[in-house]
């Protein structure tokens, strides 16, 4: 299997297990084998994290919890404490560190790490791997799942394969035995709707799904044709992106089910934009731009952003700037969205002054995967 010349590369992705919520049954003893759901307890609250015991229920991520509350009736909900995640998650990153130099977190509960520097083989990878997940079970008493691959998406589907508590080694000559009996909603970035188009193109697993040309992918879905041509057969040029001299910050979510109701999307962004405020303050940053992203079901990705005349670091104030972005610029309408984004560029040192108006609004719109959004 040709794996796009990443056979050389030694990738491992960590995923926390229901990091949320497993924190808050840590530590909390009558909380454990609870259906725990963490998220804004609001009217417009929506689900942040769901333990396991809660997704027997049908919970996930990104419904209102409204709706989880009516799925489960007996379930604890809590207002998330994000303070107290970013502190376990930075021991965690901390950890991460310790046997890499090349990071890349992607949200307070996940990261790759690339071992192709300290490794010689994807076993010896494997091995300081298995290392990092038992040291983390040490310092914080919490589980993660573990996948190491030569490339990104392998190493995220091996983490997603095994989970809770997982660990998975994908071989290069294991792609294809790994990879053709999954159903092709489990590529990175197919979602309902893709998959049901995919399905009714007769398309049900990746094997089906590698019997198809190219040109017919390109032809029928554009540029995530091409994507999905490459991911079918466990190919990912991505390289691992560090954080460490980011000239942007932002956050994103790709949503289990495409996402309709404004009032859920305003809580989201608003739960993106106070991680990314946070993270401002921590760097003792502030930003003069505020950038949202969004992805249609059909693929068409736009983002649309808003110049400050004075840097912010607030959390509230970027998230009414994303609110006012995607209901002003970004004309989502009755499409729905598989993902939003939230992110922040033009970084400079913080000051004492706070912003009061914006001084210009530009957007810009990308169709495809391409999006000009880290």
């Amino acid at each position: 299997m040709h794996l796009d010349n990443m056979s050389e590369s030694r990738i491992a992705h960590l995923d926390m297990d229901a990091f949320f919520a497993a924190v808050e049954q840590r530590d909390d003893p009558l909380l454990r084998g609870k259906p725990v759901v963490v998220g804004g307890l609001g009217a417009r609250g929506v689900v942040a994290t769901a333990s396991y015991e809660a997704r027997t229920f049908g919970i996930h991520s990104a419904m209102s919890t409204a709706h989880a509350r009516r799925l489960c009736p007996g379930g604890v909900f809590l207002a998330p404490q994000f303070d107290k995640y970013r502190r376990v998650s930075g021991r965690v990153m901390g950890i991460l560190r310790s046997v890499s130099s090349s990071i890349e977190p992607i949200s307070l509960d996940e990261a790759f790490f690339d071992l192709s520097a300290s490794a010689s083989t994807l076993d010896d990878a494997a091995q300081i791997a298995s290392d990092v997940k038992r040291h983390v079970w040490r310092e914080t008493r919490l589980s993660c799942s573990v996948g190491v691959a030569p490339n990104r998406f392998l190493a995220k589907l091996g983490s997603e394969l095994d989970k809770p508590d997982g660990f998975k080694v994908i071989h290069p000559d294991e792609v294809d035995s790994v990879l053709a009996p999954l159903g092709v909603g489990q590529l990175w970035g197919v979602g309902r709707v893709t998959e049901r188009r995919l399905c009714s193109m007769g398309l049900r697993t990746v094997a089906d799904l590698r019997t198809v040309p190219s040109a017919l992918l390109d032809r029928e879905f554009g540029q995530m044709g091409r994507v999905l041509y490459r991911l079918a057969r466990g190919q990912d040029p991505t390289p691992i992106r560090t954080r460490r001299d980011s000239r942007s910050i932002s956050r994103e979510i790709t949503y289990p089910l495409d996402l309709k109701d404004p009032i859920e999307m305003e809580a989201s962004l608003r739960g993106m934009a106070h991680e990314v405020g946070v993270q401002l303050a921590e760097q003792h940053l502030a930003a003069r731009t505020v950038r949202i992203k969004v992805r249609f079901p059909d693929f068409r990705t736009e983002t649309r952003q808003i110049g400050l005349a004075v840097p912010t670091s607030s959390p509230h104030l970027i998230g009414e700037l994303a609110v006012h972005l995607l209901h002003e610029r970004a004309e989502v309408g009755n499409h729905g969205v598989r993902l939003l984004g939230v992110g922040v560029s033009r970084l400079s040192a913080a000051s004492v002054r706070q912003l009061s108006l914006f001084d210009d609004v530009d957007g810009g719109a990308q169709d495809g995967l391409g999006a000009s959004f880290r």
